[in-house]
C-alpha cells in the first residue's frame, strides 16, 4: 500500500505469462518510442515452455543497467546519423557535434502526430535537423534500438546467436503508438522499420504490429501488478499515462477477467501537453535567467546548466515533497561556490515554491483532462504511470483530488515505469483482448448526387456525366462509422459495389475505392467545396486496391440503357474499424454461396 494513502499502488508481482506456448517458435519484440525515452521487451516463444519477458536494459552510453534509453540522434551536414541514446548526451559526444556542427533530433515523435491532432491540442514541434526527413530519422533509430537488441539477444539467451539467425526473419516486431494514430500513421511506421533493413516489405504486413500505448499498459497492469485482483467485470476505469510530451487518459470498462481479460474502450482518448518534459524546460528556463546575471563565461554557464537539467530530470525532482522544503540540484564540481545564485559546493539550492509552481501548471492541465475524460462514467480507479507519477509532490495532489471524489488513484512504481508499455505489447500480441473501440475520426467516402435544378446548394458546383448518362455532382460525403461510435473488433461496415464491365474481358484489372477521415464533431453534408477542393478537416486517409480477376465468375450479363449488351459485377467493399488497424476484404456470391477475397490497403502519406 502506498503510505499516504489506503488506495492501491500497482505493485510488482512475481510472474511470467501465466502460460505455456504451443505455437511455432517465434521472438517477438515489443518497442515503445517514446518523445523523450524508448524501450524495448522481447520474449522467445517456443513449444511447451513457459512464455517469459525479457528487457533490454543495456544501451551503449549508459554506465549501469536502465530499461529505457533517451530518443535522441546527432546528425552531420550530410544528415547522415552520427550518435545515438544515451551514448549521443555523453560529453565526449557533445564535444564532437559542436566541433563538427551536428545537430540532435529530439522530440521528433511529435512531428508524426495526426495534423489534427496536433492542431486540437496544440502540440508545438522542433523542426528536424538540416532538413532530415521524419522518416529517415525513425528508420535510423528503428534501426539502432534493434542492432542493440539483437546483441542484447544474443548475449543474455542461451545458445542466442543461433535462435536470432533462425527466428529473427520471422520474428514479429509490435510498436506502441498513442491513441489517436491510426492508419497513416502506422503505415509510415510500418515502412521505417523496412527502411531499418530488419523486415521485407512483403513480410512488413504480417509482421509490424501495432497496439496502443494505453492498451499496452493495462495488458501489463493487470497480468504483473496487484491490479488483477482488483477490477472486475462492469468496472470502468480511467488510464492517464504521462507518455513524455503528452499526457494521454484513456477510459475502459472491464467486459470479463477469466479466462483472458476483455475490455471495451468507452470514449476517444484525451491529450494535453503537460508532461515532465515541460517541467524540466521550465526548470531551464530558471536557470538561464539565473546565470545571466551573474556574469560568468557563457561556455561554463551552458555547462552547469546542461548538468543541473540533467540532474533534475534524472534524480533530484522525484524527491520533491513540497514548497516548504527546498530543493538541491548538482550543477558542477564541489569547489564551485556561487553566493548570488545560492550555489554551494556545485549544489544549487532552489526554493521550492518555484519547483511547486513548474508543476503545477502541468497538474492543472492534466487534472482538467481527466476531469473531462471521466465525466458521466461510473469510473473507480484511476491507474497513473509515467514520469510524473514518480514526483511525491505530483502523487499526492492527484490522489488527494480524486481521493475526495470517491475514486481510487493506483500509481505503477518507478522501476516498472521503463519498460512498461513495451513490455504491454508482447502482452498483447499473445493474448489481445480489447473487445471495442472508440472511433477518434469519422470514416466515409465521396459519392455522386443527381444535379437538381431546384436545389441552391448545387448551384456553381462542378458537374460530369455518370456512366449511365446522368448530369451528377461529386463532393457529397458519405459517412460510414462517426467519430465518437464506440465500435466492437468484428464490427463489419459494407459498401455495395457495382460495375459495368464488357462481355469476355481479357483481364478486369483493379478496383480503387478511397477512404477518407473527417476529424469534426458535426455531420456534414459535402466534404468538397463548389470548385472541387477538399474542405478543412478533410483528409484522405487510405486507397482500397480490389483485384478484380478473382470475381471473373460472378460476371452477369444485362442490357445497357444505350441498348447494348454488358455484363455487371457485384461485390461487397468489407471494412472492419474496431481494431488497432483498418481491416478490409471484399465478399460476393457465387452459386448462393458468400466467398470472400483480399483487397489491398494503401494509406496515402501526405504529411510525414
Amino acid at each position: 500500500m502506498d503510505p499516504d494513502s489506503n488506495n492501491p499502488t500497482a505493485q510488482p508481482v512475481r510472474r511470467s505469462f501465466r502460460e505455456r506456448w504451443w505455437g511455432v517458435s517465434k521472438i517477438i519484440l515489443g518497442i515503445d518510442v517514446g518523445t523523450t525515452y524508448s524501450s524495448v521487451g522481447f520474449t522467445y516463444a517456443y513449444r511447451d515452455a513457459e512464455l517469459m519477458l525479457h528487457r533490454v536494459d543495456k544501451w551503449p552510453g549508459q554506465q549501469y543497467p536502465r530499461g529505457k534509453v533517451p530518443s535522441v540522434v546527432w546528425y552531420n551536414i550530410e544528415g547522415e546519423a552520427m550518435s545515438f541514446g544515451a551514448e549521443a548526451l555523453a560529453p565526449e559526444i557533445r564535444y564532437d557535434a559542436e566541433d563538427n556542427g551536428w545537430q540532435l533530433a529530439k522530440h521528433f515523435k511529435l512531428h508524426l502526430h495526426p495534423p489534427s491532432l496536433r492542431s486540437k491540442h496544440k502540440i508545438t514541434i522542433e523542426e528536424l535537423p538540416f532538413s532530415v526527413s521524419l522518416k529517415q530519422i525513425y528508420s535510423d533509430f528503428f534501426g539502432y534500438l534493434l542492432r542493440c537488441t539483437k546483441k542484447f539477444f544474443e548475449e543474455r539467451i542461451v545458445d542466442g546467436q543461433t535462435i536470432w539467425k533462425n527466428y529473427s526473419s520471422s520474428m514479429v516486431i509490435v510498436i506502441t503508438h498513442p491513441n489517436g494514430w491510426g492508419t497513416r500513421e502506422e503505415a509510415f511506421l510500418r515502412s521505417a522499420v523496412v527502411s531499418a533493413g530488419f523486415v521485407t516489405p512483403n513480410q512488413a504486413p504480417s509482421q509490424v504490429r501495432f497496439v496502443t500505448e494505453a492498451e499496452a499498459l493495462v495488458h501489463f497492469c493487470f497480468l504483473h501488478t496487484n491490479l488483477g485482483g482488483v477490477l472486475q467485470p462492469g468496472m470502468d476505469f480511467a488510464v492517464c499515462d504521462d507518455g513524455g510530451s503528452t499526457v494521454n487518459t484513456s477510459l475502459y470498462s472491464v467486459v470479463s477477467t477469466q479466462p483472458v481479460l476483455r475490455l471495451a474502450e468507452k470514449r476517444a482518448s484525451a491529450y494535453v501537453q503537460a508532461s515532465t518534459v515541460f517541467v524540466d524546460a521550465a526548470l531551464e528556463r530558471f536557470l538561464r535567467n539565473a546565470f545571466t546575471a551573474t556574469g560568468i563565461d557563457e561556455e561554463d554557464a551552458e555547462e552547469y546548466i546542461r548538468s543541473g537539467v540533467k540532474d533534475f530530470g534524472d534524480l533530484a525532482k522525484r524527491g520533491f515533497t513540497d514548497e516548504t522544503t527546498d530543493l538541491l540540484i548538482q550543477i558542477g564540481s564541489g569547489r564551485f561556490n556561487n553566493p548570488s545564485i545560492r550555489v554551494r559546493r556545485g549544489r544549487m539550492t532552489i526554493s521550492g515554491s518555484i519547483i511547486k509552481g513548474f508543476l503545477d501548471t502541468c497538474i492543472k492541465d492534466i487534472t482538467a483532462s481527466v476531469d473531462q475524460q471521466i465525466n458521466g462514467f461510473s469510473v473507480r480507479h484511476i491507474l497513473l504511470t509515467g514520469e510524473l507519477s514518480n514526483i511525491p509532490y505530483f502523487r499526492r495532489v492527484f490522489q488527494n483530488r480524486y481521493e475526495s471524489r470517491g475514486y481510487q488513484v493506483a500509481f505503477v512504481d518507478d522501476y516498472l515505469s521503463p519498460t512498461i508499455i513495451a513490455d504491454g505489447a508482447i502482452l498483447w500480441s499473445s493474448r489481445a483482448t480489447i473487445i471495442s473501440r472508440c472511433l477518434r475520426l469519422s470514416w466515409g467516402i465521396e459519392t455522386l448526387v443527381a444535379l437538381s435544378d431546384d436545389d441552391p446548394d448545387h448551384r456553381d458546383r462542378k458537374i460530369k456525366s455518370s456512366a449511365s448518362g446522368q448530369t451528377v455532382i461529386p463532393g457529397r460525403w458519405h459517412c460510414l462509422v462517426r467519430k465518437g461510435l464506440v465500435v466492437a473488433e468484428d464490427f463489419v461496415v459494407r459498401v455495395p459495389v457495382s460495375l459495368d464491365v464488357p462481355p469476355s474481358p481479357a483481364e478486369l484489372g483493379k478496383f480503387k475505392l478511397d477512404l477518407y477521415n473527417y476529424s469534426g464533431d458535426d455531420k456534414p453534408v459535402w466534404m468538397r467545396d463548389k470548385q472541387g477542393v477538399l474542405l478543412p478537416k478533410f483528409c484522405i486517409a487510405v486507397g482500397i486496391y480490389v483485384p478484380l480477376d478473382s470475381l471473373c465468375g460472378t460476371v452477369r450479363p444485362r442490357v445497357a440503357w444505350d441498348g447494348i449488351l454488358q455484363c455487371q459485377l457485384n461485390f461487397d467493399i468489407c471494412m472492419r474499424f474496431g481494431g488497432t488497424e483498418l481491416v478490409a476484404y471484399i465478399e460476393w456470391k457465387k452459386q448462393g454461396n458468400v466467398r470472400t477475397g483480399p483487397c489491398t490497403l494503401v494509406p496515402i502519406m501526405n504529411e510525414a
